[in-house]
């Protein structure tokens, strides 16, 4: 089983399942979803990760102590706390960012990246070097902003932007992006590869069985 961190705290049950809901539909990954606590607006920015990444610790700790899963993933694209997981730890560490950054890089030469910070996240920035376009809209800056009116549309035009700036492949630089089901509202609109985050987890989870 794949143990899942969140890192946006909620106390609805529909919310908190939703990856693990994509996971399983994806490509059958079974997994179970725990979150932070006192983190309603999830990272968004350099100061939330910073009181997130201690709180990701303690949970990883604890999911780790029961022996039940086979690897932990921290759906989260600025892979808050995974270094630090990753060091003398029994089991698989995965991280969204870094497992969608690396399946982008394999399918273009060009990523066209976009999010919710003012700045790239790091471990996809480290991976993709110099070969990225990374755009975010001014107006969508938290997770909570993605439940808006025409968050779509909106998203939608500024992937339009990245296209035009030559990107081949477009990568989601958050996870909430999947909640909305936003792959599937711009493979209407576009024809070139779009990676999500949750499924670029199920994809590496599922290399290691």
């Amino acid at each position: 089983m794949l143990g899942i961190i969140r890192v946006l705290t909620t106390d609805d049950s529909n919310v908190l399942d939703e990856h693990s809901k994509q996971m399983k539909a994806f490509l059958g990954v079974d997994g179970k979803t725990e979150c932070i606590d006192k983190q309603w607006k999830g990272i968004h920015d350099e100061k939330s990760e910073k009181e997130a990444v201690p709180k990701i610790v303690d949970l990883a700790n604890k999911m780790i102590n029961t022996k039940q899963y086979k690897a932990l993933t921290i759906s989260c694209a600025a892979d808050p706390a995974v270094e630090l997981l990753q060091v003398n730890k029994s089991i698989p560490i995965i991280g969204a960012g870094s497992a969608g950054a690396n399946i982008a890089k394999s399918l273009g030469a060009k990523i066209g990246v976009i999010g919710i910070t003012r700045e790239i996240p790091k471990p996809i920035e480290n991976i993709l070097n110099n070969n990225y376009v990374y755009k975010y809209n001014e107006n969508i800056r938290k997770t909570n902003d993605l439940f808006n009116e025409n968050t779509k549309l909106s998203l939608y035009k500024t992937v339009n932007q990245l296209i035009e700036d030559g990107a081949d492949v477009i990568l989601f630089a958050c996870t909430g992006f999947s909640t909305i089901k936003l792959k599937k509202y711009l493979a209407s609109y576009i024809n070139i590869p779009i990676i999500d985050l949750i499924e670029a987890q199920s994809i590496v989870y599922k290399a290691l069985e």
